[in-house]
């Protein structure tokens, strides 16, 4: 009882934007990192050796705004992993708190919703760590340069979770602009959602 309450609670207090640009991770060096896969096995980025840049979309089970967000990105995979950008979700939710967060859980949801794109649970938080990552659904891009991992788009999948013909594709066009070697149209976007609750490390 105690943990859902303090779950529904956790998630109200959520729905806050980020000021992007008070956290910027733009220009950071990403190292490959290997994560448990809700599909089974584990994540490396041996999986996806001519990529030339990975959408990694920060998210979970619980959240409403990510929920809005899932065939989007099963699109986005489908669409652009064959071009050279995949799309990866990452788990960072306390399970502990959240207990529809779990591995088990993870599992039962690729099935439930026909997830195609790699779903990894970020038990430990280390990797949304390294991302400065707060809330879900929050999307990162690392563009690979010279052999290393640069976060070059922080920010948001698209401006209109309910209707997304009306919204602005910002993860899109970031990976339009990759693929054609043009400037990123925007590089930053304040991010909204669920919040990250973050365990003392």
């Amino acid at each position: 009882m105690l943990k859902n309450y303090l779950s529904i609670m956790l998630s109200l207090m959520a729905y806050f934007p980020l000021s992007a640009t008070d956290s910027s991770a733009i220009g950071r060096t990403v190292e490959p990192f290997r994560a448990p896969l809700a599909q089974g096995g584990q994540f490396s980025f041996d999986k996806f050796p001519d990529a030339k840049a990975i959408a990694i979309v920060f998210t979970c089970n619980h959240c409403p705004f990510a929920e809005l967000y899932i065939k989007r990105m099963n699109d986005f995979y489908r669409e652009y992993a064959p071009m050279g950008i995949p799309l990866i979700a990452i788990n960072p939710m306390d399970s502990i708190i959240y207990e529809d967060e779990t591995l088990e859980e993870m599992k039962k949801k690729v099935i439930q919703d026909s997830i195609v794109y790699p779903y990894l649970q970020d038990h430990s938080q280390s990797i949304a760590r390294i991302f400065k990552a707060a809330y879900t659904p929050q999307v990162f891009v690392i563009h690979r340069k010279t052999n290393e991992w640069k976060i070059v788009y922080q920010g948001i999948i698209d401006d209109n979770g309910r209707y997304p013909e009306k919204a602005i594709p910002f993860l899109k066009n970031t990976a339009k602009a990759i693929l054609s070697n043009q400037k990123i149209p925007e590089d930053i976007i304040d991010s909204f959602g669920c919040k990250i609750t973050y365990r003392s490390p």
